[in-house]
């Protein structure tokens, strides 16, 4: 007893010392420091087993204090340093395993941890023989006892059966029990999730009890997501306990529309909502994207950078949906680019984040264009204005929709830099449909006195406001284009015309031509985006 709770203090003082980085991998001098051993030790023990380079000091302090807690010795360790491989919370499950299955205490040693899998694929009369179990123990009754909540009763099965079939076999009358899980069930849960195989009986237990009396699952609904079988209900309590809400939802109602965050820790998922609220985005948005917390926060945080390294993304971190962007970004990069081979310009945030199928329908018809919904969302939120203002301004002129995201966010913060206020933009909204280099141009002339008497008007250029300025740009470039809104497209993309009414005043009206859509290139099968 005195030397177990000196262990346990000389380990407690070895972490409170150790300091963990959840990054680097380990070295030497921090398995020196955990373990309190020499320099040269521990060097012998990284080149002895080169595969712990590739562990985190994370992974490593963590094993390493869950095998302490565990009451196992730590100072064992370094002599079976290939432990470290093994993450902690294996480590927990196969020693709560052991424990169920009866395997006599004394034979519970660290070594039997590390050879787990070996144990319990031997047969139990061989387990038997060689002590692992005590003389006439029935290590099936053994197994039905763990069951609180059901009278599970042994059936007929011999001793010459794997320990880890003579499990199966236990849990799967359990389940059948329980759940109602039929025969077929049964089997296609032991073929796509066989890691159940492997959790405690215990635990197995309490996550399907926090499944139905906390988050309301029914039998069909835990069948239907049976990998939660092998989850963690201490991590499920964490979460329920130390989340209450997300994105303004009750975590209870998010968890049940989507089950897979339960696999998902309490402290990554804080780290998610925490990246989020450091770029700006609010945690509402998360509602339109749950999947995002099944992510690793290492990768959502990368992923959240990513968004202010393309341009076409940048104009989309306004849209309520961008968390989908997030999720699918390496999906969305690649159908952008492909996309931009086409010389397709309109890549919207559905089309880069939609089903393969929907991709392609989009691709094979070849029609630039988009809804509207990106440049809407941008512009309420740079104008603060309401969307149906914004749309109903916008929905004026013909071409709008073919008008990307990009293109007016990069034309907005282009006059802003000219000293324009976000006032007098709203009332010429349509500007930021154009091509900067067009409306450049057309202000450089009209800070030209000449500009204006060729217009006939009886104005000094020091006298026309910002916002007049803005209505004059507009006019002069459409006036170029027979005011048929075509003023939209750069000279590279050349586009037919067509009509639009009561953008500017003196419009012609009754002008209309057939819009013809550009072909979709062969090269389409080259790339593999879908």
């Amino acid at each position: 007893m005195l030397k177990t709770i000196c262990r346990s203090f000389s380990s407690k003082v070895v972490f409170e010392n150790v300091k963990v980085s959840e990054k680097q991998m380990i070295n030497a001098n921090f398995l020196a420091k955990l373990f309190g051993i020499s320099h040269v030790k521990s060097s012998g023990i990284l080149q002895k087993h080169k595969e712990l380079l590739s562990i985190s000091q994370k992974d490593a302090f963590n094993t390493t204090k869950v095998l302490a807690s565990l009451n196992y010795p730590v100072e064992e360790i370094p002599e079976r340093a290939m432990i470290l491989y093994v993450n902690e919370l294996t480590f927990q499950n196969r020693h709560e395993v052991l424990h169920e299955v009866g395997i006599t205490k004394n034979r519970i040693d660290m070594n039997l941890l590390f050879k787990y899998i070996t144990v319990v694929n031997k047969n139990v009369s061989f387990l038997m023989s060689n002590g692992y179990f005590p003389d006439d123990f029935d290590v099936q009754q053994k197994l039905c006892d763990c069951f609180e909540d059901i009278h599970v009763t042994p059936s007929d099965l011999t001793g010459n059966m794997p320990l880890k079939a003579l499990r199966q076999e236990v849990l799967n009358k359990y389940l059948s029990i329980k759940l109602k899980m039929t025969k077929k069930e049964n089997e296609k849960m032991w073929t796509s999730y066989s890691r159940v195989k492997h959790k405690s009986f215990r635990s197995v237990q309490k996550m399907m009890n926090i499944l139905i009396n906390d988050l309301n699952f029914s039998n069909e609904r835990i069948i239907k997501n049976v990998f939660l079988l092998y989850g963690d209900p201490e991590n499920l309590e964490t979460i329920l306990k130390t989340i209450p809400t997300i994105g303004g939802e009750d975590v209870k109602q998010v968890l049940y529309s989507r089950p897979k965050i339960i696999m998902t820790s309490a402290s990554a998922i804080r780290q998610c909502l925490d990246h989020l609220k450091s770029f700006n985005i609010p945690e509402q948005a998360i509602t339109r994207c749950t999947e995002l917390l099944t992510l690793g926060p290492d990768t959502v945080l990368e992923r959240l950078k990513d968004l202010n390294n393309v341009d076409e993304f940048q104009a989309l971190i306004t849209n309520p949906r961008v968390l989908r962007l997030v999720h699918y970004q390496s999906k969305a990069r690649l159908r952008l680019d492909y996309l931009q081979h086409l010389k397709v310009r309109c890549a919207s945030l559905h089309i880069l984040s939609c089903s393969a199928n929907a991709f392609a329908k989009f691709a094979r018809e070849g029609s630039d264009r988009t809804k509207g919904r990106d440049i809407i969302f941008f512009l309420v939120e740079k104008l603060k204005k309401d969307p149906s203002e914004i749309r109903e301004q916008l929905s004026r002129h013909p071409n709008w929709c073919h008008v990307p995201a990009v293109q007016a966010k990069q034309c907005y913060e282009y006059l802003i830099s000219k000293k324009f206020k976000k006032i007098d933009i709203f009332h010429n909204m349509h500007v930021l449909l154009y091509p900067i280099a067009r409306i450049d141009e057309k202000l450089k002339m009209l800070q030209n006195n000449d500009a204006y008497h060729d217009m006939n008007l009886n104005v000094n250029y020091t006298q026309v406001s910002n916002r007049q300025l803005l209505t004059l740009v507009l006019y002069i470039i459409e006036s170029e284009y027979h005011f048929t809104g075509d003023g939209v497209w750069n000279e590279s993309h050349v586009q037919p015309m067509e009509n639009f009414n009561n953008l500017l005043p003196d419009f012609p009206e009754g002008y209309q031509k057939i819009y013809k859509q550009p072909p979709i290139s062969t090269e389409s099968q080259r790339f593999n985006i879908l």
